[in-house]
C-alpha cells in the first residue's frame, strides 16, 4: 500500500470512528462508492472496534500494520526475522536479549563494549518493514525527533547504523526503572500525591522541550513514560517511543498539519486526534491530562466500550472531578487537570509547562495554607491588661479564652506547658517595672534603627532608588536552503532548534532604552586561535554605527551556517554609551573584512565579555512571537546566544 492510499484510508477511517453503526454505513457507501477495495479495508479496521473494548487500548499504528500485511497477503510471521541475540553490531554493541517486539521492529538490550559495557537499547527495523516506504519514513523520523531534543526527560539517542542486510537500527539510552503503568498497578487508589506532583512537573518540562522543537508525540500513555531510578530513592520521568511522532518541518519528509493521524492509542487520544483533525501541543497536553487524572485517582476519566462512546464522553466533559475521587488533592491541581482535558483545544493549556506549573502550585498552596493555619493556632490571643486588672484576673481570662488547639494536641500537655502564675503584688510594684521595661525596649529599637541607617551603605552597599535595568529582545529570521536555492518562506525562530548547514539567518535585536549595540561571533581561526568576527555593526548596516535608538529594530546582514556541525557563539552587547574597547574592536574588524585580526584586542574583548557576563541575568522566551527577552543588572548587558547546527 503506497503512502497516498494509506493517507486516504486514514482520513475515511478516522471520520467514521465516532459515528454510530447506521451513520457509518451511509458515510462509507457515499465516500467509497467508486472504490470497493478501500471500503472493505476501512470496514476491516472498524470491525475491531465493534469486537471489544480491548481495541481502545491498542496503538492504531499496529492496527495499520496489520492492514498493510493483509493488503499484500502476508502474515504476521513474515514480519519476523532471525534473532540478533549474541551478535555484536559494528564491533561495538553486543546484543544480550530481546526486550520487546512489534509489527515494525524488535528492541534489544545490549552493551556498548567501547564504553565499559554501558547498557543501551537497540531498536532494529524488521527486514519486511523496509519494503514499505511509509514505515521506513516513520522510522527515520523517529531518529530525527530524538536527535532534535536534548532533555533529561526524553530518551536520548546515542548512535545509528545498519545491519549487513541493510536493516537500519537506532541505539538509545537504557532507562533502568519501571513504566508509569507498573507504578499505577501497585497503587490502584492513586499514587502518593507528592510523587504524582513530581511526575507531572517533570513530564510537562520534558514535553515542553519536545514541543519547542516542533514535535508532537501523539502516543503519550503510562506505558510510554518510564520512572528512572536515581540515587536516594529519587526518580526521573523519561518519555519513550517517538515512533509515531509528528515532526514538523521534517528533513525526512514534508509535514502535513492537517489530516488523519495514523497513530496513537485510542484511550489517550485527544478529541481532535480521534477525529483526524489538526493536532498541536494541546493534543499532547490532553493526553497528559488523562495520565494526571489516572495517577491521582487510580482510574481514567472516561470508561467507554467503543470509540463512538468515547467521543461522546469527551464532548460531554469530565463528569467526576479528580478532587471528588481524591479529596486530599489540592483544588488548584484538580482545576489544572480539568483545564488540560477541555474538549476545545483553545480552552486547554497551550504550553505543557503552564500545566505543570499550575498543578504544582496547587500543592504549594496547600502546604502554605497548612503552615499559616498552624501558625494562627499558636498566637496568644489573650486580651491586653485593662486598668485595674490584676495578674490573677489576667490569668483567669487566659484560662477562659483559650486558643483553639492545633490538630490532636492533648489539652493536659498544653496546660502543663503554661508558665506558672506570678505572685500577686501591689498595684505600683506591678506597673513601674513594666513601664521601665517598655521604655528600655523602645530605646533599644531607636538606637538600633539609627545605627542601621547610618551604616546601611557599609553593610549593604550603595542602593539607588529604582535603578533601571538594561534589557533587549532578540530573535532570528531563518531562510531554509536546498541545493543553494531558497526553500520555502523565511520563518521566525527564538534560536532554540537545531539548524542545518547551508541555512541562512539574520539576527533581530531591539531595546526599549536604546544605547550602543555590538554583536560578535566567537570562533577559532585555521590555527585554532581565538577569533572574533563582527556581525553588527558593519559598514553596510546602520552606516557602520553601533548607536541604536529606543525601540529601533536592528537586523544584521544574512549569515550562513557552514563548516563542521556544532554550536556557534554570538555575543550580543548593549551599552548605554559608546564603549572604547568595543569601538576599537569594531574599527579593527572593519579594516580586516570583519575579523578582529589583532590578537591583543581579541583577548581583551574576551576578558571584557567574561567580566560583564551577568550570572543573575533573566531570560524569558515568548513562544508566540518567537522572541527572547533578556534583562541584566549590570552597567553593560552581555548575552551569549548559542545556535546549534548540523
Amino acid at each position: 500500500m503506497d503512502p497516498q492510499r494509506w493517507q486516504r484510508l486514514e482520513q475515511i477511517y478516522y471520520a467514521a470512528l465516532p459515528l454510530d453503526a447506521s451513520d457509518r454505513v451511509a458515510y462509507l457507501a457515499n465516500t467509497c462508492a467508486a472504490d470497493a477495495a478501500l471500503k472493505a479495508q476501512v470496514e476491516s479496521l472498524l470491525e475491531a472496534d465493534a469486537s471489544s473494548g480491548e481495541f481502545l487500548k491498542t496503538a492504531l499504528f499496529d492496527v495499520g500494520l496489520r492492514l498493510l500485511a493483509s493488503d499484500e497477503r502476508t502474515t504476521n510471521q513474515e514480519f519476523s526475522q532471525t534473532s540478533l541475540t549474541g551478535l555484536t553490531l559494528d564491533g561495538r554493541y553486543k546484543i544480550e536479549r530481546e526486550i520487546g517486539a512489534g509489527g515494525v521492529g524488535v528492541v534489544y538490550f545490549a552493551r556498548d563494549q567501547k564504553l565499559h559495557n554501558k547498557p543501551v537499547v537497540v531498536k532494529v527495523l524488521l527486514q519486511r518493514s523496509q519494503e514499505h516506504k511509509w514505515i521506513l519514513q516513520k522510522f527515520h523520523q523517529e531518529k530525527e525527533a530524538l536527535a532534535r531534543v536534548d532533555h533529561p526527560g526524553v530518551v536520548g539517542i546515542l548512535d545509528t547504523g545498519q545491519l549487513p542486510d541493510g536493516a537500519p537500527y537506532i541505539v538509545m539510552q537504557f532507562v533502568e526503572g519501571i513504566s508509569l503503568r507498573e507504578a499505577i498497578k501497585t497503587e490502584p487508589e492513586g499514587l502518593d500525591l507528592q510523587r504524582a506532583a513530581a511526575i507531572v512537573r517533570q513530564a510537562t518540562s520534558a514535553l515542553t522541550a519536545v514541543h519547542e522543537k516542533k514535535i508532537y508525540h501523539r502516543d503519550l500513555k503510562p506505558e510510554n513514560l518510564m520512572l528512572q531510578r536515581l540515587a536516594r530513592d529519587e526518580e526521573q520521568i523519561i518519555i519513550l517511543d517517538f515512533g509515531v511522532a509528528k515532526v514538523k518541518e521534517s528533513l525526512i519528509a514534508p509535514s502535513t498539519a492537517t489530516g488523519a493521524v495514523s497513530a496513537g492509542t485510542v484511550l489517550y487520544m485527544s478529541p481532535e486526534q480521534l477525529r483526524g483533525d489538526k493536532i498541536s501541543a494541546a493534543s499532547d497536553i490532553y493526553a497528559l491530562g488523562l495520565i494526571a487524572y489516572e495517577i491521582v485517582t487510580g482510574r481514567r476519566p472516561f470508561k467507554a466500550d467503543t470509540i463512538a462512546q468515547l467521543s461522546e464522553m469527551q464532548r460531554a466533559g469530565v463528569r467526576v472531578g479528580p478532587v471528588d475521587l481524591r479529596p486530599r488533592l489540592p483544588a488548584k491541581a484538580g482545576e489544572a487537570i480539568l483545564r488540560a482535558l477541555a474538549y476545545d483545544p483553545a480552552d486547554r493549556y497551550q504550553e505543557a509547562a503552564d500545566f505543570g506549573k499550575d498543578f504544582s502550585i496547587g500543592f504549594l498552596s496547600e502546604d502554605e495554607h497548612t503552615e499559616k493555619s498552624y501558625a494562627r493556632t499558636q498566637v496568644d490571643v489573650s486580651p491586653p491588661p485593662l486598668p485595674g486588672d490584676t495578674v490573677e484576673s489576667i490569668a483567669h481570662q487566659a484560662e477562659t479564652i483559650r486558643t483553639p488547639l492545633p490538630f490532636n494536641v492533648n489539652a493536659a500537655d498544653v496546660q502543663d506547658s503554661l508558665p506558672p502564675r506570678l505572685p500577686i503584688a501591689g498595684r505600683n510594684s506591678f506597673r513601674w517595672p513594666a513601664i521601665v521595661t517598655a521604655l528600655g525596649a523602645v530605646m533599644v529599637l531607636v538606637v538600633g534603627a539609627y545605627l542601621l541607617v547610618a551604616n546601611r551603605e557599609r553593610l549593604f552597599g550603595k542602593v539607588s532608588a529604582a535603578e533601571p535595568q538594561l534589557a533587549l529582545t532578540y530573535s532570528l529570521t531563518v531562510q531554509k536552503m536546498r541545493d543553494g536555492e531558497r526553500y520555502q518562506d523565511p520563518f521566525q525562530s527564538s534560536g532554540q532548534e537545531i539548524f542545518e548547514n547551508g541555512y541562512k539567518f539574520r539576527l533581530n535585536v531591539s531595546s526599549a532604552a536604546g544605547g550602543y549595540l555590538y554583536v560578535f561571533n566567537e570562533g577559532a581561526d585555521r590555527n585554532g586561535a581565538l577569533s572574533f568576527t563582527i556581525i553588527y555593526p558593519t559598514p553596510a548596516t546602520n552606516n557602520g554605527s553601533a548607536k541604536v535608538e529606543a525601540n529601533q529594530n536592528i537586523q544584521t546582514n544574512w549569515n550562513e551556517f557552514g563548516g563542521h556541525a556544532g554550536t556557534e557563539q554570538f555575543w550580543v552587547i548593549l551599552s548605554p554609551s559608546a564603549n572604547a574597547l568595543l569601538e576599537a574592536a569594531r574599527d579593527a574588524a572593519f579594516k580586516s573584512n570583519g575579523r578582529v585580526a589583532d590578537a591583543a584586542i581579541g583577548r581583551t574583548v574576551r576578558e571584557f565579555l567574561t567580566i560583564h557576563k551577568d550570572a543573575k541575568q533573566e531570560t524569558t522566551k515568548d513562544s508566540a512571537r518567537q522572541e527572547t527577552l533578556v534583562r541584566g543588572t549590570g552597567d553593560v548587558l552581555v548575552k551569549l546566544v548559542e545556535l546549534e547546527h548540523r
